[in-house]
């Protein structure tokens, strides 16, 4: 009877020192699908010297509910990450959205932006998520938005 107390007791902890992680606050919330297509958005990864768009990686900022979504177009094994300010964050910094979940999902970062007067500034590169580096010749110019 011991043994099965302490087994209960035991999983007990395990599962009280998981809840706080799933109660953490976040000024977004992500949700990712599988789009199925590539996908032009309003602004698109460039590459080469002649800095082309092949929009291996695109986003777009949906007014109706503030939602920044970022869509990965290739195969071509990087992450497609969004750089962006907002208007009631602080800070110089870029904040960043990684979609490396692979070609043709698409990562929804709900934004929960101020109605009046809030704002994104965003660009969309393509970078490697393991070690979290941009690969900055790749990326658009920015694009100014505000939340309506």
């Amino acid at each position: 009877m011991k043994k099965r107390t302490m087994l209960v007791g035991a999983i007990g902890a395990a599962a009280l020192s998981v809840v706080p992680m799933a109660f953490t606050a976040s000024a977004a919330e992500y949700t990712v699908t599988y789009v199925g297509a590539k996908h032009v958005g309003d602004v698109c990864t460039v590459h080469g010297f002649y800095r082309t768009t092949d929009c291996y990686g695109s986003a777009s900022f949906v007014h109706d509910g503030d939602h920044l979504l970022v869509w990965d177009n290739a195969a071509d094994g990087h992450s497609v990450v969004v750089e962006y300010l907002r208007s009631d964050e602080n800070g110089d910094d870029y904040l960043r959205a990684w979609n490396y979940y692979g070609k043709y999902d698409r990562l929804d970062v709900n934004m929960n932006l101020a109605e009046d007067g809030g704002y994104i500034s965003y660009r969309v590169c393509l970078g490697e998520y393991g070690t979290r580096k941009v690969l900055s010749d790749t990326c658009s110019e920015f694009n100014f938005e505000f939340a309506k």
